[in-house]
């Protein structure tokens, strides 16, 4: 159960590094954009993609900063926050949805591996990279919590 003390540290904590993590993407574009590319990367067909993937992380970094100084600032909205937060229908769903979706992702991604295994296999050894990432991760995972609970 979380209680308002404990909110309001991990909220100072997280506004932190929220405020940090507004750089970096901003950081990391600016000295990717001083590489030389070559004519066969992927440099000029993304431009306008990278840009919006851009805006819409620090739009999602904004949001999560306002949040955050919204429970550092009022009382009721923390009070309110520490209510969702520990309402068992809410844990119940996040719990369902995140399962839910993680296996729906390696499905696909399984799904996306055979069918480029006869078109591109740079593509192929990228995904399958990406699927073995996702099961040793979530089997570490498992293996945590089956040994915790």
């Amino acid at each position: 159960m979380e209680n308002l003390e404990h909110l309001r540290k991990t909220s100072k904590i997280k506004l932190i590094i929220m405020s940090l993590a507004t750089v970096l993407p901003i950081i990391l574009l600016i000295v990717l954009e001083l590489i030389p590319h070559t004519e066969e990367s992927a440099f000029k067909d993304l431009v306008i993609i990278r840009y919006g993937i851009l805006v819409l992380l620090e739009g999602y970094i904004g949001l999560k900063i306002h949040k955050y100084i919204k429970i550092l600032g009022s009382v009721d909205f923390a009070q309110a926050e520490i209510i969702k937060r520990n309402d068992e229908r809410n844990k119940f769903i996040n719990l369902k949805t995140e399962s839910m979706t993680i296996k729906i992702c390696i499905y696909t991604l399984g799904i996306a591996l055979i069918v480029t295994a006869f078109i591109n296999r740079f593509i192929f050894y990228t995904i399958l990279v990406s699927v073995l990432f996702a099961v040793i991760v979530y089997l570490f995972v498992k293996l945590y919590y089956t040994k915790k609970y």
